[in-house]
């Protein structure tokens, strides 16, 4: 086990808690004082200090017995949490008499031989620890139960979850980098392709002067074009495309005047022609001004995920460049 009791009563309990406040060095209220903004409480910490420990009368070695478990609580372990596992220290309760003080972590320990039997096995230690509080949902859900004759008549009490094998533990975060290291890029690829279905910052509006694609053609970014930026294709407009993303309004006379359809992105009309037919519309050969905008909301919904892309690769690379490294430490 990873727990361990004290010998004799601390010679002090100290008990520290403290608020997180930022000052700004500019803000100042009406008396010169600085602002002060309240961010989050500090984590309690207790300090134990002259813990003694004694094995004079068995004269066994105090570091094998006593000072080495305490040396335990400092070392990373790889603690089960489902089908994960979590590299950190390990997690107790403070706990004296009937009273349950604190869930923490172990933060710093000092300790001092100061007996020694005359082949220099050492038989007297007098130590001083630093605990940090933690939060309760780091222990497991699982309570367990401690040796009346050890702890007498308390209530179960909450321990961490089963400890395995740095060696396992080792081999998972391995395997995790591995994993993000060869798919980070792909998932990457991924979002960047569903990206591009809200909106394509590379393509533009097409129009061209014959149905399916045929004839002259041009492009048209975001913009107003009157009918002499049109070149050659003002009433000569047969078939359109307008990429994901894009917004065309379309005019019949110059000047934006007379106001004909909206096309939202992304969408083919291969023959101006069978349109007006279905849609009882007077488009085809008829364009002699027209609006070119953006949809707002897919252009953000292509942020966000160009985003999202750009962080799935940074981690893959991170991975790639930490599984090469730990791979040689562990091997």
């Amino acid at each position: 086990t990873l727990d361990f009791q004290f010998m004799f009563n601390p010679d002090k309990v100290q008990f520290k808690e403290a608020i997180k406040v930022g000052e700004s060095e500019s803000a100042r209220t009406e008396s010169g004082r600085p602002k002060v903004s309240f961010e989050y409480p500090k984590a309690r910490t207790l300090r134990l200090k002259k813990v003694m420990f004694d094995t004079y009368e068995s004269a066994e070695d105090i570091m094998a017995t006593c000072i080495d478990p305490l040396r335990r609580s400092l070392q990373f372990k790889g603690y089960s949490t489902g089908d994960s596992y979590l590299p950190r220290p390990p997690i107790y309760k403070f706990v004296w008499g009937d009273k349950d003080y604190i869930t923490c972590f172990v933060e710093k320990l000092d300790y001092k031989l100061t007996m020694f039997l005359a082949d220099g096995t050492p038989v007297r230690a007098e130590v001083n620890l630093s605990l940090k509080e933690i939060d309760d949902s780091f222990l497991s859900s699982q309570a367990r139960s401690y040796e009346s004759a050890m702890f007498g008549d308390r209530d179960t009490r909450t321990q961490p979850p089963a400890a395995v094998s740095c060696k396992e533990a080792n081999e998972y975060h391995l395997k995790d980098l591995q994993n993000k290291c060869e798919n980070g890029k792909k998932e990457a690829e991924k979002k960047r392709e569903e990206a591009k279905n809200h909106f394509d910052p590379d393509k533009k509006v097409v129009l061209y002067e014959d149905s399916h694609k045929g004839g002259d053609k041009q492009e048209f970014g975001e913009g107003e074009f009157d009918q002499g930026e049109m070149n050659d294709l003002d009433d000569d407009v047969s078939s359109l495309e307008v990429p994901a993303g894009y917004i065309l309004e379309i005019y019949e006379d110059p000047g934006f005047q007379n106001y004909m359809r909206t096309f939202y992105g992304p969408v083919y009309i291969a023959d101006l022609d069978d349109y007006d037919d279905d849609h009882d519309t007077d488009i085809d050969d008829n364009i002699d001004s027209l609006k070119v905008k953006i949809d707002e909301d897919k252009k953000s919904a292509y942020d966000r995920l160009m985003s999202e892309a750009d962080a799935l690769e940074s981690e893959s690379t991170t991975a790639c460049d930490e599984y090469a490294e730990r791979k040689n430490w562990y091997s």
